[in-house]
């Protein structure tokens, strides 16, 4: 039985990013807006209703094409950007379990990702697209379990031979 494990950001995380996006959008689309409608004089209410309707659905569409593409798979040969596997173009980067000298939980900037470090020291240390954990939307109560199971999987497949299963 092959081992196949996919981290994807989570819902709440897709949401919060959304939200964040929509914001930007919003602000983007109602600068201008608020600027013709003060320089005419009248205001136009529908017109700045359809415009915040408008910036969420281009977040959440943006959201989820982004979230869809970020991610990283599990398997018995290594580690993968999930993108890699779903077009199979090994272009991006991949880390194989026996080229894998530490999976570390690190704080970047205010998330806290999981970091491969591989055992040739010119390679800098891969930081995992997901899962991560964050604040407010961004956070994962299940990320030291998903780091526990990369930690695990590492372990067993580090010496390049599948997990020895002991047989009742």
């Amino acid at each position: 039985m092959a081992v196949k494990i996919t981290f994807r950001p989570t819902t709440r995380q897709v949401l919060g990013r959304a939200l964040f996006l929509s914001g930007f959008s919003f602000v983007a689309a109602l600068v201008p807006a608020a600027a013709y409608m003060l320089a005419i004089g009248r205001w136009y209410h529908y017109t700045l209703l359809a415009l915040f309707l408008f910036a969420i659905a281009v977040a959440l569409g943006a959201a989820y094409a982004g979230a869809r593409n970020r991610g990283v798979v599990l398997d018995e040969r290594g580690i993968h950007p999930l993108k890699a596997v779903a077009s199979q173009k090994h272009t991006e980067r991949f880390a194989a379990w026996t080229d894998i000298a530490d999976i570390r939980a690190e704080r970047r900037a205010s998330r806290t990702v999981p970091v491969v470090y591989l055992l040739d020291p010119e390679q800098k240390p891969w930081r995992l697209q997901a899962p991560y954990s964050g604040r407010v939307l961004s956070t994962d109560d299940e990320l030291d379990e998903k780091i526990f199971v990369m930690r695990s999987l590492w372990d067993a497949y580090k010496r390049g031979l599948p997990p020895y299963r002991h047989r009742p």
